[in-house]
């Protein structure tokens, strides 16, 4: 039987011949050459106009062989060259490029440590530390079709320097998992510094807490000298015991606060004479001590979750002090240096004349229950006519934010603040942090915005449930760390009556080994971001006198500069912007800690566990072999036949339109040269 394109054909030819015939035989007395010559252009022009109308296409089945995917997971942290694994994972890295494997299976490497990424050609262990949970999360994010087929090899010490525990992620993969260990199983002679707790600061003639937490690893008894020093001077020394039962031991002490700056300590503990490493027996910190304290004053007239997560938040940094209070209580606003107005009502009336006598700096944060008839009479940034009805407003970050780097943590995922339906009007420049996104529609409306006025700065939340916020931050990544400082880089600002600088550094006191980073802001002569600029560095290693010189990155809204090859040591830096010549100093430390040489073991107990949920063995990487032949020989993994069809037409339309207007153009053109038009 005939398909439909060659009906259709068949159809296109006898139509075309029945008017060709007509026009031309039918009644012609004589017919001669050249009417031959115009029959057939004319057939072949009614042809081609035909082919172009119906436009026949042809099914075409085409059946594919799809292989199911096997993911290889390579830690790839430092803690694999500090256990001398770092050969055996590269030589597995090329065994599995060129396995038997290939022929069942469409193979992934990924390598992993802070995060995880595709590796195609070779392996570098650099990565300073290892978030094995964040495997299973960016993985799920590939493979979580319910219907792919992608078997997992993890191959990995076991040691996650942070995040989640990945035992408890891993139970969300919706992939098989087979974990493969790397490193020496047999339990070596260990002491080591677990934890150090302290503040990042203290106050001047105080005392500050310290608490040490120690750990053993053997079989005998043990007796070892713990010393604090502070700038090579011993301020603290104990003996401590340790047994193959009781193998932790906990030191709680307070040490004084004796000058305002830096002080730099030395935890260490003697090692033992069967000891390999060595490098997990001192820890270093240092305390930054200071005479003052941010203070932060809540005025709300109401009661509501809100103001309990912005103290919490603000509280997260120990130099600042929040008090909550309300209106009618006696208040002197010199005592503090931000105040907030939560959801001001007329008997914030008085509150806000004394904020603009003095021109103190405030934070207002507007919702449901605040009177806008008198915010609006108090102050000029901005008026708001409002409505009785409630309203959702969703924030959506401005990349284009000038006034502090501030990084986007999400907001558009947040859930809404909720306030009153209503109109917003800027009366002076604003600085727009978040802009209102309303029902999917990003408006140029502020959610989230500064001002600066004379002496006086100013920011304007419109919206109460920011205590959502904190807690889909949490949800999000399983601390309130973010938020937290999203909400202290306002207090920060707002704290503040600095003349804004065209040059802003921003820097830590201090840095884990292997994780440092500068970072900055150059503003033109308008207080614009300038995204262009030569922004270089002058880092100058105070024990050695040896000088380092780096060129800043522009990213997202300010320079960036990653300095974590720097070793451990104490630095002065200068910053400098060729164009203006800008510059900005500065003094930060780099502590002797790296958290990937503190483990000479795997951690087959985790690893185990994650064999046995997904009822899978636990590998060597000395047995891989085995691994890769249980593999070979699963049943449950099988290549699958896909069927696919598709439609084609016979003739691209284009190529068609092209050859029938040629051809017309002929008939045409031949017509004309024998008078026949």
């Amino acid at each position: 039987m005939l398909g439909k394109p060659f009906v259709y054909i068949l159809l296109v030819v006898l139509l075309s011949l029945g008017v060709t015939y007509f026009q031309y035989y039918f009644k012609a007395k004589r017919i001669g050459a050249k009417a031959h010559l115009f029959a057939f252009l004319r057939f072949t022009s009614l042809f081609l106009l035909g082919l172009l109308l119906f436009n026949p296409k042809f099914k075409q089945t085409r059946l594919e062989n799809i292989k199911p995917k096997l993911v290889v997971a390579l830690d790839v942290s430092e803690s694999v060259d500090f256990l001398k694994e770092k050969n055996r994972v590269q030589e597995l890295f090329s065994t599995i490029k060129t396995s038997k494997l290939n022929n069942k299976f469409d193979i992934d490497v990924y390598g992993f440590g802070k995060e995880i990424n595709p590796i195609k050609d070779s392996l570098s262990f650099t990565t300073k530390q290892t978030n094995i949970a964040k495997v299973f999360n960016g993985l799920n994010d590939v493979y979580n079709s319910n219907n792919s087929i992608a078997p997992t090899v993890l191959v990995t010490d076991g040691n996650q320097t942070y995040g989640n525990d990945y035992v408890i992620v891993s139970k969300t993969y919706r992939q098989p998992i087979y974990p493969v260990i790397i490193g020496d199983t047999v339990t070596k002679t260990d002491l080591r510094i677990q934890q150090v707790q302290h503040n990042k600061y203290a106050f001047l003639d105080n005392e500050f807490p310290l608490e040490v937490t120690l750990s053993y690893q053997g079989e005998e008894p043990v007796n070892q000298k713990v010393t604090i020093k502070k700038n090579n001077t011993p301020v603290y020394n104990k003996q401590v015991s340790f047994s193959q039962q009781d193998n932790t031991q906990f030191i709680s002490l307070t040490l004084p606060a004796t000058h305002i700056g830096k002080l730099n300590y030395t935890i260490s503990i003697e090692a033992l004479d069967s000891e390999e490493n060595i490098k997990n027996n001192s820890r270093d910190f240092s305390i930054q001590v200071i005479d003052e304290s941010t203070k932060v004053l809540i005025v709300s007239p109401i009661l509501h979750p809100d103001i309990g997560a912005l103290k919490k938040a603000i509280e997260s940094n120990k130099l600042r002090k929040v008090t909550i209070v309300k209106p009618s209580s006696t208040i002197d606003i010199n005592q503090y240096q931000l105040v907030i107005l939560y959801q001001p009502n007329t008997s914030c009336k008085s509150i806000f004349e004394k904020l603009n006598q003095v021109q103190k700096n405030y934070w207002l944060i507007g919702g449901l229950q605040t009177n806008w008839l008198m915010v609006n009479s108090m102050q000029s940034n901005f008026s708001f006519s409002s409505t009785n009805q409630a309203q959702d407003y969703l924030g959506n970050y401005n990349d284009g934010f000038e006034l502090y780097q501030q990084k986007n943590i999400s907001i558009e995922t947040f859930p809404p603040l909720e306030s009153n339906y209503g109109n917003l009007t800027v009366n002076s420049k604003p600085y727009t942090l978040l802009y209102q996104s309303i029902n999917g529609l990003t408006t140029s409306n502020p959610l989230y915005t500064f001002f600066e006025n004379n002496k006086q700065r100013s920011a304007f939340l419109l919206g109460e449930g920011v205590w959502k916020w904190r807690a889909h931050s949490f949800l999000n990544e399983s601390n309130f760390e973010s938020f937290d400082a999203f909400v202290g880089k306002t207090v920060q600002f707002l704290a503040s009556n600095t003349k804004k600088e065209r040059l802003v550094v921003n820097s830590e006191d201090t840095y884990l080994l292997g994780d440092v980073f500068l970072e900055a802001q150059y503003f033109d002569k308008n207080y614009v971001v300038e995204n262009n600029a030569k922004v270089s560095a002058i880092i100058k290693d105070v024990k050695t006198n040896k000088e380092f010189e780096f060129d800043f990155l522009f990213k997202g809204n300010g320079y960036k500069l990653d300095i974590s090859n720097l070793p451990a040591s104490s630095y002065e830096y200068k910053v400098m912007v060729k164009k203006g010549g800008l510059v900005k100093t500065g003094v930060f430390d780099i502590e002797n800690f790296n958290i990937e040489k503190q483990f000479l073991n795997p951690n087959v107990t985790k690893l185990q566990q994650i064999a046995t949920n997904t009822n899978n063995e636990l590998y060597h990487i000395n047995n891989i072999d085995k691994l890769f032949e249980d593999l070979a020989n699963n049943e449950n993994y099988k290549t699958i036949q896909k069927i696919s069809y598709k439609e084609s037409p016979l003739i691209q339309w284009k190529y068609l339109l092209a050859i029938l207007l040629f051809v017309l153009s002929l008939e045409w053109f031949l017509r004309k040269y024998n008078g026949l038009i």
